[in-house]
């Protein structure tokens, strides 16, 4: 028979903890090793009880769920950390999946899902709430731009030169947005055409649009 995931419960709100320990118990396959209210005493049961699985609060005294994640990956990497929590903004999201939380999970997610989740997890794969995944998304395609905007070499002036060529702007309306002459913006789209590499306005259009840049 296989071994049940051991499961560890880090929360505050010990009536919220009850619950999870209630629900969990329900399932063979998952067994609730121990509960803790507080940072450092998450810290230590993990070394103590060694789970395979820590269900997280994102907000916790002593320390929160960031913090722990992060000493986790250092001191635990094989522990896989659900953050369990109530808020939902970028700051707690993002820094979570950064120091390498496997899932973060709001806690109105429906209580029938998180066994499943646990063993989801368990096996390795990433989770998110639904409702997060949109954002996370963005965010992802906005730091992927980002990258590429910096591989290209243009400079956010020069992004900004190709977009308005893209809209048709000429060179006269491009030197009225930048209070410049029309001579410089000659000398600034040759420069944006040398690190495109391409033979005409048109060409650099579509190159930008091709490579995500505008």
């Amino acid at each position: 028979m296989t071994a049940p995931i051991r499961v560890l419960l880090a929360d505050d709100h010990p009536i919220f903890r009850r619950g999870l320990r209630s629900l969990l118990g329900e399932y063979d396959d998952l067994l609730v090793v121990d509960e803790t209210d507080n940072g450092p005493a998450t810290l230590e049961q993990v070394t103590a009880q060694r789970p395979d699985v820590l269900l997280l609060d994102v907000r916790m005294g002593g320390a929160n769920g960031i913090e722990i994640a992060r000493e986790l990956r250092r001191t635990a990497p094989e522990v896989r950390v659900i953050i369990l929590t109530t808020y939902d903004n970028d700051e707690y999201l993002f820094g979570a999946l950064q120091v390498g939380a496997h899932a973060y999970l709001l806690k109105d997610v429906a209580l029938d899902n998180l066994p499943a989740a646990i063993r989801a997890v368990h096996k390795g794969e990433r989770l998110l709430s639904p409702q997060l995944v949109d954002r996370v998304l963005h965010q992802f395609q906005a730091m992927a731009s980002e990258k590429l905007r910096q591989e290209s070499g243009l400079s956010p002036e020069e992004l900004r030169i190709l977009e308005l060529i893209a809209e048709g702007a000429t060179n006269q309306g491009i030197a009225e947005q930048f209070y410049w002459s029309e001579i410089t913006v000659k000398k600034r789209v040759q420069e944006i055409l040398a690190k495109l590499g391409a033979a005409n306005r048109a060409q650099a259009v579509a190159t930008a649009i091709r490579r995500g840049l505008i």
